[in-house]
């Protein structure tokens, strides 16, 4: 399984600081450019095995 959000990585809840808008406070997660490249490769591979 694959988690994307806007950006990648994850962050602490730390009530001394501003949340990072757009990163995940539970898991880490792929960032969007990752994201677009991975399901790129993906349907690249599923046309090629189709023919």
């Amino acid at each position: 399984m694959l988690e994307s959000f806007l950006r990648e990585g994850r962050q602490d809840l730390d009530p001394t600081r501003e949340l990072t808008h757009g990163q995940s406070i539970t898991d880490a997660c792929l960032g969007w450019e990752t994201t677009e490249k991975v399901l790129e490769n993906l349907w690249d591979a599923a046309v090629a095995r189709r023919g």
